[in-house]
């Protein structure tokens, strides 16, 4: 009667449920119910989250000889350790439950309990060995799920070195496994946190590898982004820039796409497949000035490369117009060469000089403009000039190469004037 009446008041009254079943302990202590006693006190503390205080009640049910209980008591037993961050004290609870009482209906949760405990601790592969020796088979298809699962509960929680040593163990014994494509993209996601390029690229191209998934867009645009503006790999860029264009599911990955293939080509000087990249880019909406300049500029390019100088010049007038930067500065100089290459050595000479005058703070293209007032100079055969010319780069420029070339084309106009000098 006096337990039951603990019960009752207990629905409403916790502290005073605790009181009265402490009370029945000491005045029936050979009482059956001790044991239940016990239980209730647990029970009714760890429901306030009084986790520690409820030890000693658990304890002396283990110690009692109510053997019903103590299943429950061991699984209650991990459950306190478990929320006072005692994961060693908690599994050692729930292995017990399990050993000593493998078939209580307890023993199932105690399993799971034991799986998630591992998994947080990152230590999958140390829950496969307990169930292998509780006896139990851990099939394929779980053990996959565990060790990624405990992967990504570290990359959730911000611990990317410790994701990244969890993904690589997964990927060490899963590597075709149901979660790959995902342990490849988040270990990269971790090693781009960390702006080791080369191992994030090498995962986001194992993502591409592994074909189509819920990442290979993502991936592929990554890929594309380190290979371009983090390693100048251009030829790589190309590749994964290919691929997203041919994966793209937004409007935004059309574009880029797109804009990287036009870059890419550009700075491989490929002219031909940059003014094809450029068409398409053009023909959609929400291109920029950029896109239009650069569009613009491999157009000429493609043209001057056809010997098409007049439709050349037109494309890189239109540079100028949509660019102040570096490109405008390469229009300027590239109209200066086509009217060279058309021996119009006036308007050569003359723009030239625009380049010199209007894009002075884009040292490589002044100074390829001053070797073509050179060759202006030579073409006139005004070998004064043109040999002040090259001097001037020779002992100014900066770049090695500009300055090699206008070393060889000084030495070339000296030889001239001295033919020329035997001649008369």
């Amino acid at each position: 009667a006096a337990f039951q009446k603990a019960m009752i008041t207990g629905i409403n009254n916790p502290s005073e449920k605790i009181k009265q079943l402490t009370n029945l302990q000491r005045l029936y202590p050979s009482s059956e119910l001790i044991g239940e006693s016990n239980m209730e006190i647990a029970n009714t503390l760890i429901a306030d989250e009084k986790f520690r205080e409820a030890i000693p009640y658990l304890n002396n049910v283990l110690s009692s000889t109510n053997l019903s209980l103590k299943p429950k008591a061991l699984l209650r037993l991990g459950l306190v350790y478990y929320n006072i961050d005692k994961n060693p004290e908690a599994l050692d609870a729930y292995k017990k439950l399990i050993t000593q009482y493998p078939n209580s209906p307890e023993s199932d949760e105690a399993m799971q309990n034991i799986k998630a405990i591992y998994v947080e601790m990152g230590k999958p592969n140390e829950y496969v060995d307990f169930v292998k020796s509780a006896g139990k088979d851990v099939n394929v298809s779980e053990a996959d799920s565990l060790t990624y699962a405990a992967a990504e509960l570290k990359y959730t929680n911000g611990d990317c070195p410790g994701a990244v040593d969890q993904f690589d163990n997964y990927l060490s014994k899963f590597p075709d496994g149901a979660n790959a494509v995902k342990a490849y993209y988040f270990k990269s996601e971790c090693y781009s946190q960390r702006k080791d390029w080369k191992n994030a690229v090498a995962g986001y191209e194992a993502v591409v590898n592994k074909g189509n998934s819920n990442y290979l867009e993502k991936a592929a645009l990554q890929a594309a982004r380190i290979y371009y503006f983090e390693m100048q790999d251009y030829p790589h860029a190309e590749t994964y820039y290919e691929k997203l264009r041919s994966v793209a599911s937004t409007t935004e990955n059309q574009l880029e796409s797109r804009r990287g293939l036009l870059r890419c080509n550009y700075q491989l000087k490929q002219y031909k497949e940059a003014a094809e990249v450029a068409r398409e880019l053009l023909a959609n909406k929400g291109v920029t000035s950029d896109d239009k300049a650069l569009g613009s500029l491999v157009t000429a390019k493609n043209f001057q490369l056809q010997q098409q100088y007049d439709q050349a010049i037109n494309n890189f007038k239109q540079v100028i117009t949509l660019n102040k930067g570096s490109w405008a500065a390469e229009a300027r100089y590239e109209i200066a060469a086509c009217y060279y290459s058309l021996n119009s050595l006036s308007n050569a000479e003359k723009s030239a000089f625009e380049v010199i005058n209007k894009s002075g703070s884009y040292d490589y293209w002044v100074t390829k403009a001053y070797i073509l007032l050179g060759d202006v100079y030579t073409a006139q055969k005004d070998y004064f000039n043109a040999k002040a010319t090259y001097q001037s780069i020779v002992d100014n420029a900066t770049n090695l190469e500009l300055k090699n070339e206008a070393q060889q084309k000084l030495d070339k106009v000296k030889a001239l004037e001295a033919e020329g000098s035997k001649v008369n």
